[in-house]
């Protein structure tokens, strides 16, 4: 690794003094430049960045521990030594706290400036060693988290690789690219990684580039086509862009390979080249997938598997059976309904679809029997809620037991049973106080409370003001 020293002191002979010390045993070159004051060496750290700075404490203008606070903040990967006339215990103890590696007193002797020169290197190729093993990690990590997605292979240490690899990601699509021009792949490549903020994994298959990108922000489809066209237009070659669309959901974000693979084997009938998303037009006029889903809802099984049997007579059925696979999973989960993770990887036989669609079936029977229960006993608390209702009583009317239908009613609603049924009389009370005559002792036995003391704090404690308070501000408007 080759070293780059810059030199900040405001005399020259100081600097050239040093100069000599350092080549003399590093040899020429090494000294990429000279500053001679606090101001010069922001300027020159910006422009040559050097590996280390030995920089002169006192200085007229910034001193040396003021530039070496304002260069850390934009380059902590800078190492510095502290040159100084000042045997000062705080200005050591400050130029710690700044990161300095090392404190050399003037007259610095050639044994000093290269022992710590030497010390300050050493720890330069142990940082540099690591980031390498790093970098090689993230690699490795993202070559493996990107065959599994591909592969469809989806599990929860996949979900956490994701987390760490893109923590931002809010979108995610794919592009396949192939190029007439080998120097086109590298400029597009840097494009990319410019566009993605470095955010993307690249990887080649069949002489075909593979790019997952992602973005921090929810991307448009228009916004991707506009970005594919900037890319077209770049290089010299031909190159055909396959894209596909972007996703939010990891176990989604196969579909955009597919469609990007999709995409580019139908660019590529066009001979000087060509981008754009698939057009899926034919192969989903052969199949009607929200026809299957209300199926499925329905528990007509036999109705769907008749689907499925025709789809696999389908020359594209693969595609179209990860499609219905998704399809499915992200229509019952708009209902609530979170199935098992199952691998599509693993969906392969007639007998597969079968177990799966039973299993579907059986989640959603299950959700709406549930729901059915929760259903059945808020229809009876807003019937009922003017009476001294008890949780125990409800539980009774819907044949369940108590602790298993408190629980059942909060994970349905998001509401305890308790919350439920005082929003439901608070709100009451409040169109009571608003549009009629009645007296707020017969408010709180319209609204089921016995006592119109306890009425009043419960009531300010969800409105922030009493009763009367309430209907005097209300009525005021």
């Amino acid at each position: 690794m080759d070293l780059k020293i810059l030199l900040v002191d405001d005399e020259m002979i100081e600097r050239k003094a040093m100069k000599k010390i350092i080549e003399s045993h590093f040899g020429k070159g090494i000294v990429c430049g000279e500053a001679a004051n606090g101001r010069q060496a922001i300027q020159m750290a910006e422009e040559l960045h050097p590996n280390v700075i030995l920089m002169d404490v006192k200085m007229p203008g910034i001193n040396g521990l003021e530039a070496i606070e304002i260069i850390r903040k934009k380059y902590p990967e800078m190492k510095f030594i502290m040159v100084s006339a000042y045997d000062s215990f705080d200005y050591a103890k400050r130029a710690m706290k700044e990161g300095v590696k090392e404190y050399i007193l003037k007259p610095a002797s050639k044994e000093e400036t290269i022992e710590a020169l030497l010390k300050v290197y050493q720890e330069i190729v142990q940082e540099e060693k690591q980031l390498e093993k790093e970098r090689e990690s993230k690699i490795i990590a993202e070559k493996h988290f990107l065959h599994k997605l591909m592969d469809f292979d989806f599990s929860e240490e996949l979900e956490k690789i994701k987390l760490e690899l893109f923590p931002d990601m809010q979108a995610a699509f794919f592009m396949v690219i192939e190029f007439e021009n080998d120097e086109d792949q590298m400029t597009i490549s840097k494009k990319i990684n410019e566009w993605s903020e470095g955010s993307f994994i690249q990887d080649e298959k069949n002489d075909q580039q593979i790019y997952f990108i992602t973005n921090k922000n929810e991307v448009e489809k228009a916004e991707l086509l506009t970005f594919a066209r900037k890319l077209f237009l770049l290089g010299k070659g031909r190159k055909w862009i396959g894209v596909g669309y972007p996703y939010f959901r990891l176990e989604e974000m196969p579909k955009s390979f597919k469609e990007a693979r999709i995409a580019l084997s139908q660019m590529k009938e066009n001979p000087i080249g060509s981008y754009g998303f698939p057009n899926l037009t034919s192969k989903h006029s052969k199949v009607n997938f929200e026809k299957i889903i209300d199926a499925l809802l329905q528990n007509e099984t036999y109705m769907v598997m008749d689907f499925i049997q025709q789809i696999f007579k389908i020359e594209e059925k693969n595609e179209i059976l990860q499609e219905l696979y998704f399809s499915i999973r992200n229509q019952l989960r708009e209902k609530g309904i979170e199935l098992e993770q199952i691998q599509i990887k693993n969906i392969l036989s007639l007998d597969d679809w079968q177990e799966f669609i039973n299993l579907c079936s059986l989640q959603a029977r299950q959700f709406f029997s549930l729901q059915g229960y929760v259903d059945k006993a808020k229809k009876y608390i807003q019937n009922r809620f003017n009476d001294s209702i008890s949780l125990e009583e409800v539980a009774e009317h819907v044949k369940l037991s108590t602790p298993y239908f408190a629980k059942l009613f909060k994970e349905e609603t998001g509401k305890t049973y308790t919350d439920y049924l005082t929003e439901l009389r608070m709100r009451r009370a409040k169109e009571l106080l608003l549009n009629t005559d009645l007296t707020f002792k017969e408010i709180s036995f319209q609204v089921g409370y016995r006592d119109p003391n306890y009425f009043s704090r419960v009531f300010k404690k969800y409105f922030n003001l009493s009763p009367r308070e309430y209907q005097s501000q209300m009525l005021k408007k």
